[in-house]
């Protein structure tokens, strides 16, 4: 169904461009929910999302009746709307899925305040403003209202002079300024003009707070703090429907620094040297636009790049790095994934640019929302094999007619793999833009579409072995590494730890950006994000609960999902969902645990083998065509024995281990009682690397730990008699003993 979505979108947009400039709608991306009926030229209802011509005064009457409708209801119901990131567009309570769902995650619906149509971007419920209405009268919607007269509270709101103190201090810090804006070697030669522009500031963060709750501390520092950088994610300040209706809201009671700790601005500091040249190059700095705010911080550690935190962690107005960057007048737009590297594009381009929100490798909808608006997208990410299958796929979501994927490296391996680093090295930006390709269509292919990519293989065999696990540095000598478009196999027998290890492992990629949705079909994704959590955080976290909320949050930053079904279910149903998860949140990884229960009751008797072979094949083609990795749990037959399993052990036909790009086994090492783990390796179908990886259980990390393998004991066969062996004798004896000691090291 979102396949079908995504043609009629790029339909639409074709439809589109057709039209004048001013005549195409920021809303055309929503096509890929309407009936296919328009796009075929059959009689349709009429779509709520096409705004009435404006010099029609019946239909200026009407708008008005719909935005009186909007201001009345959504007093009644007490919310209080975010300004969206379109200037027509507010942010609203998803009359469907808010029950339930905490106040920070309840807005999720975008409401045109022109039309009254709507669409949420969490469960894709859309309609004109009377279903918006009708929805919102069902009980589950109206307990949610506040039963005082008080209304939500509002968002988040950042003092300006604590903005302005945190931009003074990456001017007043000498050795991060020289490292942004030098022009020697290994400084990344970015103008402070461009700097101040995207209001990029200096903090510092205590590494013994596990969050940031006091902005003085942030903009101060302590004894042990570090110095951090700080990206402004910005948005709309506010829309006429908002300041019509609703007071300017006051800053929340976060605790914010005194202004006059530090005397100079870093406006004031730029005007002096650099002012004359900032305005006529590049224009006024983001304090200097009052029609947009700063929604939330990005503060990421200068020598610690695993130090990463939000402010405010919940509750945030989306926003997007650069987005003030990008006038209403501009057709085009970079798209890169790290911030610097935006900043970068913009000084040497001149194009708006703007970075991704969720990590180097993930678009979210809202994000998605915003570059409606543009003719022509540069998505210029790292240039390394898992940011080229990320350009790919966010291109395709895009519209696959207005993306040109930039490839920093052109060809080169030893060329630099960003935006920034080819600016610190002396690259021409400019000449690397020009050079930009759109996406090949994924169904006709030529060898000179393929040339580049066999030479990137040939050139770059490293970058191709996938992404790598960083707990079990042994299983990348033989797996090499996750790899997109590829069907994995994992079977043990029943208790061995099978969900622990890929729960572990998935979460491990997870951390390196890989985005990833569980479907536990065993084990209720309430105890599975307990036990991943626990996982997360290398402790048992019910021992500690007042550490409970600080590893929740972030574990809540990881693209990470799960699927909401339990039990046997129809392959379709979850084929359909894992269609969802890729297109809305990138999901590059899917784990299916396990694929007995998924399948039982859906067939009886001989008809469940056909079924679970037809489950595989499909799976086999959603990796394929979707170009994700998928992990498929199974059982191995209940007749096995739990030490010398082979690949023809695992329950069904011989079909699922002919579909699979790579199986694994799981075993015990030792008695019942061991927590020594054998990962055995018996399929690889991307070099053919066997072999196998110990690992052990650390109850105190709740995770497997990998050990040198164990020592092989030779057995001895002791046979008593009542004088001497002789010659045959113990030749004999001397081969039961090496006989014996083989089947020893097979286990």
């Amino acid at each position: 169904m979102l396949r079908t979505g995504l043609v009629r979108a790029a339909a639409a947009r074709r439809l589109a461009r057709r039209q004048p400039l001013g005549a195409r709608q920021p809303w055309r991306w929503l096509a890929t929910l309407q009936p296919e009926a328009e796009l075929l030229g059959k009689p349709s209802s009429p779509d709520p999302w096409t705004k009435p011509d404006p010099f029609r005064h019946s239909c200026g009457s009407s708008n008005e009746k719909v935005s009186h409708s909007i201001r009345e209801f959504l007093q009644s119901t007490r919310q209080r709307p975010r300004a969206g990131l379109q200037p027509d567009e507010l942010v609203v309570k998803c009359p469907t899925c808010s029950p339930g769902k905490p106040r920070r995650l309840a807005y999720s619906a975008h409401l045109n305040t022109e039309t009254g149509a709507f669409v949420c971007t969490s469960c894709f419920e859309q309609g004109p403003w009377e279903k918006y209405q009708e929805l919102a009268m069902r009980r589950n919607f109206q307990n949610t209202i506040p039963k005082t007269r008080v209304s939500d509270p509002p968002p988040f709101e950042f003092a300006e002079h604590t903005l302005e103190q945190l931009r003074a201090n990456l001017n007043q810090h000498e050795e991060i300024f020289a490292a942004l804006t030098g022009q020697d070697k290994g400084q990344l030669r970015l103008r402070p003009e461009a700097l101040a522009r995207y209001g990029v500031g200096l903090g510092f963060i205590d590494t013994e707070i596990p969050e940031i709750t006091d902005m003085k501390a942030l903009v101060e520092g302590s004894d042990h703090a570090v110095p951090c950088l700080v990206f402004p994610r910005t948005a709309f300040r506010t829309n006429s429907f908002i300041e019509n209706n609703t007071p300017s809201p006051a800053a929340k009671p976060l605790q914010q620094p005194d202004s006059r700790r530090l005397s100079r601005t870093i406006s004031s500091m730029i005007s002096d040297t650099h002012h004359d040249e900032a305005s006529s190059a590049h224009g006024p700095v983001l304090a200097d636009l009052p029609e947009f705010r700063t929604v939330q911080l990005k503060v990421v550690g200068w020598n610690t790049a695993e130090l990463e935190m939000f402010v405010p962690v919940d509750e945030a107005q989306p926003g997007l790095f650069g987005f003030h960057i990008a006038g209403p007048d501009s057709s085009d737009v970079i798209l890169t994934g790290h911030e610097l590297d935006a900043v970068a594009a913009f000084q040497e381009t001149g194009i708006p640019a703007v970075s991704l929100p969720k990590g180097p490798y993930q678009l979210p909808l809202d994000a998605m929302r915003a570059l409606e608006r543009f003719e022509r997208i540069y998505v210029w990410l790292d240039d390394d094999h898992q940011g080229a299958e990320a350009a790919k796929l966010i291109s395709r979501k895009l519209g696959v007619d207005r993306c040109l994927i930039v490839r920093t490296q052109n060809g080169n391996p030893q060329g630099p793999r960003s935006a920034s680093i080819a600016l610190a090295r002396g690259y021409n930006l400019s000449e690397i833009i020009e050079q930009a390709q759109p996406v090949q269509h994924d169904k006709v292919l030529d060898f000179s579409a393929l040339r580049e990519a066999v030479k990137f293989e040939v050139t770059n065999p490293d970058l191709i072995r996938g992404v790598e696990s960083k707990d079990l540095p042994g299983w990348n000598a033989i797996y090499k590494g996750l790899r997109p478009g590829e069907l994995t196999i994992l079977s043990g027998p029943t208790g061995c730890g099978k969900t622990t290890v890929i729960s572990q492992m998935s979460l491990d990629f997870c951390k390196s950006g890989v985005s990833t949705l569980w479907g536990s079909f065993e084990i209720p994704n309430v105890r599975l994000a307990t036990r991943m959590m626990g996982q997360f955080a290398r402790r048992d976290i019910s021992s500690n609960p007042a550490e409970i909320d600080y590893w929740s949050r972030k574990f809540e930053q990881l693209p990470m999902y799960f699927l909401k079904f339990h039990g046997s279910t129809k392959p379709e149903t979850v084929l359909e969902t894992m269609r969802h998860a890729v297109y809305a949140y990138d999901v590059k990884h899917i784990v299916i645990d396990n694929l007995q229960f998924m399948m039982s009751m859906q067939a009886k008797g001989i008809d469940k083998y056909d079924a679970q072979d037809a489950a595989i094949a499909t799976f086999r083609q959603f990796a394929t065509e979707e170009n994700v990795h998928i992990t498929v749990v199974a059982h191995l037959r209940k007749d096995q024995p739990s030490t010398d399993v082979d690949i023809n052990a695992i329950f069904g036909s011989a079909k699922v281990t002919q579909e699979a790009d790579n199986v694994v086994i799981l075993q015990r090492y030792g008695n019942s009682d061991s927590k020594v783990r054998c990962i055995n390796v018996l399929k690889n179908r991307f070099d053919g690397t066997l072999g196998k990886v110990y690992i052990s259980y650390e109850p105190d990390t709740m995770a497997f730990k990998e050990i040198p393998p164990p020592r092989k004991r030779k057995a001895v066969k002791i046979i008593k008699t009542s004088g001497k062996l002789s010659m045959a004798d113990r030749l004999m004896a001397e081969v039961e003993a090496a006989t014996a000691s083989d089947d020893t090291d097979g286990m």
